[in-house]
């Protein structure tokens, strides 16, 4: 008995080398099996021809969800996946065109409101109908709000590095399995910049991006009222030769695709800057941010909202030094410690009468308040009440002298 296992595990180790000489076998990265999910049924394989095209606005649907989270750094950004154990009954869409569903982030992953996302790891489960050799790749995009991605004539974009593939991938018996994209050297399959959900759809207003697969010969992704209570839109989208379409799936089934991302959100800054002596609305105004590690420099813009709320993603971490400036205020530096992901940073009260913008409050902006004294220009009034008057001059006088920050 022994004898004959080892036997025909040769054969079966000789039948795969020789199948793969005539198939682009990628040994390097790429999609793993991680378990075949025994207790998963499929009730049905869905295909194209038996859709119809989504009506939108999309109805937001959503399920229970059971939480947890990915090792390491990463969390768990979303969630619709099958569990492993109990029996499941679900169906399976299957296309030779790319299959991409929406994954709508929560806004407490990334409290300054940027919506930029590094995804660290991809789960999908597919059903393949045989054991043998298939082809997939994985494909993401953003989105313009909640509508399909835009631009819509662009394609999706392949994973990156050892994940972009295509790759060949071997599935030893037919069944439901679950995958996951390689560990990749950065902690990175894709960063993507995520759209808003629009508040009629969705009133805590997620952030909405779309990731797919393509799998040949075609297997079939599996789909239906999934576990998870992260927001899911009920329609999907094709990308083929007509660009992007979008199907609702038939008979109450929801379009609800397996899928599970882990990552976090990229660096970024976000806060309040205020002008002491400034009295007037900030909306509009734009910040300077420079951020510096080391011999590296990066200059950001950020324009204020009227109590000068502001937001930007950077792409430094770690320890950085950051230089916030806005007119009038003169610049203020600060140093950050270990930089990761989005960081509260405010810079409240910067010194006043800056009016020219070269960082110093000197005799040049004071003769520019006099030059304007009287009138409405709008650098001149450095306390933001739409005049020109001794109020301003006051400021200037106050603070001559003073200089801003600087690397």
């Amino acid at each position: 008995m022994r004898y004959s296992l080892v036997v025909a595990g040769v054969l079966t180790v000789i039948l795969a080398s020789a199948t793969a000489q005539n198939n682009p076998w990628i040994p390097l990265g790429g999609w793993r099996l991680i378990e075949r999910l025994d207790d998963v049924q499929i009730v049905k394989v869905l295909r194209k021809s038996e859709l119809m095209p989504a009506i939108f606005p999309p109805k937001p649907t959503w399920q229970p969800d059971d939480g947890d989270f990915f090792p390491a750094s990463d969390v768990l950004l979303y969630r619709r996946m099958p569990t492993s154990t109990g029996q499941q009954q679900y169906y399976a869409y299957e296309s030779y065109n790319i299959v991409l569903d929406d994954a709508n982030i929560r806004r407490l992953f990334d409290p300054s409101g940027v919506g930029r996302f590094r995804i660290g790891r991809v789960e999908i489960a597919v059903y393949f109908p045989f054991a043998g050799f298939y082809t997939i790749q994985g494909f993401w995009t953003g989105s313009d709000d909640d509508l399909p991605p835009f631009p819509t004539s662009d394609p999706p974009n392949a994973y990156l590095r050892s994940n972009q593939g295509p790759h060949t991938l071997f599935v030893p018996q037919a069944g439901v399995w679950r995958l996951a994209t390689d560990a990749d050297q950065f902690n990175e399959v894709f960063t993507v910049q995520c759209g808003v959900l629009d508040a009629s759809l969705d009133p805590q207003q997620r952030f909405n991006c779309y990731v797919g697969i393509q799998v040949e010969p075609p297997g079939a992704w599996v789909c239906g009222a999934l576990p998870g209570t992260d927001l899911n839109l009920d329609y999907f989208l094709e990308y083929g030769s007509s660009g992007y379409e979008a199907y609702q799936l038939q008979g109450g089934v929801p379009a609800t695709f397996a899928l599970q991302l882990g990552g976090n959100a990229t660096p970024s800054l976000y806060g309040r800057i205020t002008i002491a002596g400034y009295t007037g609305s900030l909306e509009g105004k734009v910040a300077t941010i420079r951020v510096k590690q080391g011999t590296q420099t990066r200059t950001y813009t950020a324009t204020l909202a009227a109590n000068g709320q502001y937001s930007v993603p950077i792409d430094l971490s770690g320890n950085i030094e950051v230089l916030a400036q806005v007119a009038p205020g003169l610049a203020r530096k600060v140093n950050l410690s270990n930089v990761s992901g989005p960081v509260q940073q405010n810079f409240l009260d910067l010194t006043n009468g800056d009016v020219n913008g070269d960082n110093v409050v000197d005799d040049a902006d004071l003769l520019q308040v006099l030059f304007n004294f009287g009138g409405s220009d709008s650098a001149s009034d450095v306390n933001g009440d739409s005049t020109v008057d001794d109020a301003d001059l006051l400021i200037v006088l106050f603070n001559f002298g003073s200089a801003g920050d600087s690397f």
